[in-house]
């Protein structure tokens, strides 16, 4: 005997419980940022878990204020962290020793949130890599010469 299964409709029904799952285990803050945040991050059925989890807690107007200003000092610890300079050691490393390693540490602290960091990385790996060829263009210009 066969039985007809609507393919669509059950795994609608298990992401639904997957993403119920997850909010479930997401803190005040968490949620409250996906519900605030832009809609395009989230796929549908995953900002309706959350909404509904928001909900399901019935939370206070102080706890919500808690979760918002955990939010605040969350995004104010990404900023101070994303516009960290480069180290003066790293820089003097990088242009003397530049190569792909240093390219590979840059996408490490892209990773980790060190955005200006990273890109000062590269910017300075790139600088190596310039000088030491401007230096060999140079050899080969007074070999040349003399």
């Amino acid at each position: 005997m066969f039985y007809k299964i609507d393919i669509k409709q059950t795994t609608t029904s298990i992401m639904t419980n997957k993403f119920e799952d997850v909010m479930l285990q997401r803190t005040d803050a968490d949620l409250l940022k996906i519900i605030t945040g832009p809609a395009d991050d989230y796929q549908p059925e995953a900002l309706k878990a959350a909404k509904q989890e928001f909900a399901k807690r019935n939370l206070s107007a102080n706890q919500i204020e808690t979760a918002k200003q955990e939010i605040e000092q969350d995004q104010k610890i990404r900023s101070i962290k994303a516009n960290q300079p480069l180290e003066t050691a790293w820089k003097i490393l990088t242009f003397i020793f530049p190569g792909l390693i240093q390219i590979i540490f840059s996408g490490t602290f892209k990773a980790d949130g060190f955005d200006r960091k990273a890109r000062e990385l590269v910017r300075w790996t790139i600088y190596g890599f310039g000088f030491y060829a401007g230096l060999i263009v140079l050899i080969f210009l007074l070999d040349a010469i003399l």
